[in-house]
């Protein structure tokens, strides 16, 4: 899946850099495809105040440049969410999208994962 040349890019090393700088920032899921066995595939792009969107790439780049890292729900995702997430709880809707809007709309930075170590 090639990426837009627009899109800025962040690898797990730059997701622990902005845990570790005590930024506050929210993730997301994209539902990019199905695997040939029916199981979704999501991308996982980091938000946060000012900043534009960035796209979670791979360490290590293939031969046409950096590819965006795809996680499938088990184990992947949920690692993933739980070692480099935000905090939100996942859920997923039954078209497996998944949805971070609380009830009532509101889904700014703000309300995101909190580092009080920091």
């Amino acid at each position: 899946m090639p990426i837009a040349r627009d899109q800025v890019l962040i690898t797990i090393d730059g997701v622990k850099d902005l845990i570790g700088s005590g930024v506050d920032f929210r993730c997301r899921y994209e539902l990019v495809e199905f695997t040939d066995d029916g199981k979704p595939r999501y991308q996982c792009v980091y938000l946060r105040e000012g900043e534009p969107e960035a796209i979670l790439v791979s360490t290590r780049f293939g031969p046409y440049g950096p590819e965006p890292r795809l996680f499938n729900i088990w184990p992947g995702l949920f690692k993933h969410h739980h070692e480099f997430g935000d905090g939100r709880t996942l859920c997923f809707d039954s078209d497996y999208s998944i949805p971070f809007d609380a009830p009532g709309g509101d889904d700014d930075l703000r309300s995101g994962r909190k580092r009080q170590n920091n």
